[in-house]
């Protein structure tokens, strides 16, 4: 399975799309260490699971969020949350 990603999303927005994926039933599978000393600050990660479907959160002070998944729900992402980003293949 090819996967796929959206870049540069908004810090926010990345938030809100975290949020309201866990509410859809996502479950957290991992994140960047609560105690390490830039979480949030410089650098953080999230993966999220549901079913067999993974997807795998990255986000920095430079480029914000990138999201990483198949493609079929990266375009359900950007329909709910009413993203303008496009899905690219992640190489």
């Amino acid at each position: 399975m090819n996967k796929h990603m959206i870049e540069n999303i908004d810090t926010q927005k990345g938030e809100e799309i975290i949020s309201g994926l866990r509410k859809q039933k996502w479950k957290l599978v991992s994140q960047y260490s609560l105690f390490a000393f830039d979480k949030g600050i410089d650098y953080d990660d999230y993966r999220l699971k549901k079913g067999d479907e993974e997807l795998y959160f990255e986000w920095d002070n430079w480029f914000e969020w990138t999201v990483v998944g198949c493609k079929q729900t990266l375009e359900h992402i950007i329909d709910d949350f009413s993203l303008e980003q496009e899905i690219k293949l992640n190489t």
